[in-house]
Parts: structure tokens; C-alpha cells; sequence
């Protein structure tokens, strides 16, 4: 990483480090927050600038990148070679990658056809996680009996 850091500019300090791999290690869909109540129980001296500071650059190096599910909450992804999508529940929010290798000749073909030349995919299908669907099935039924 130290040397990755310094290929882009970046020296690689010691509450750098700690972030970074705080980062990695918390897996994906990750918030400002959430790194920096890590990060905090490591190190009480790193401020919340900081880490904000280093997930931008965790980004701006290409290692991670924003996914904003318009909940007004910014998350922070890994980037990795294989093409993923995302199953988002709107009740409680969570968030399940998806691999979505399957879909990619379809949307090349898709593309072909509306002579276009895709530069990635991002692929988020929006509804119920198993949860929410039994608590609004419960819902409903009890609607029914009334």
C-alpha cells in the first residue's frame, strides 16, 4: 500500500495506514461515520476530518468509490475487477452485493444496438429484503382481518 500511496503522490503516515486498513477490513457500503467509529476505537487522536480526508483519497486513487442510494447517506465501496450490482431493501436500507456477470452480454448487446460503448455497470435493483417482505406480509394481513 505504502508504495501504491507513493506512485500517486501520497506518502503513507501512520493514521493513514490505520484508515486504510480500517477501511478494507469493515468490508463494503461503508459510511463516514461508521469508519470513523472504528478508526476512533484504535486511536482516540484521529478526527473526523481526517477520515473523511482519507476515504475521499481511498477514492481519488481509485481504490473505492461513492454509491449514494438517495438516503442521503454517502457509502463507500470497493472497487474490484469483478462486476457487482447491489440488492437495496427501501424499508431498512441494507445493502447485498450482487454478482452480475450474467447481465453483462445482455447490456453489451444492449449497448451494440444503441451504438454506445459502456465504461462500466452499475446495476442497483431496489425493494425488500426477506425481512421487510415478512413484516409487510404480517402488515397485510392484519389489514385484511380488520
Amino acid at each position: 500500500m505504502r508504495e501504491f500511496l507513493r506512485t500517486k503522490g501520497f506518502k503513507m503516515t501512520q493514521q493513514r495506514e490505520l484508515i486504510f486498513r480500517s477501511f478494507f477490513e469493515l468490508g463494503e457500503h461503508i459510511s463516514v461515520d461508521e469508519l470513523y467509529e472504528k478508526v476512533r476505537k484504535l486511536d482516540r487522536s484521529v478526527g473526523y476530518s481526517t477520515v473523511w480526508r482519507n476515504l475521499k483519497l481511498i477514492c481519488r486513487v481509485g481504490l473505492a468509490q461513492e454509491v449514494n442510494l438517495g438516503d442521503g447517506v454517502t457509502r463507500y465501496d470497493r472497487v474490484t475487477r469483478a462486476p457487482h450490482g447491489h440488492l437495496y431493501c427501501v424499508k431498512c436500507k441494507k445493502l447485498t452485493e450482487i454478482n452480475i456477470a450474467a447481465a453483462i452480454d445482455p447490456l453489451q448487446t444492449l449497448s451494440r444496438q444503441n451504438k454506445f460503448v459502456p465504461e462500466g455497470y452499475k446495476i442497483e435493483v431496489q425493494g425488500y429484503c426477506e425481512s421487510c417482505q415478512k413484516e409487510r406480509d404480517k402488515e397485510s394481513r392484519g389489514r385484511k382481518t380488520h
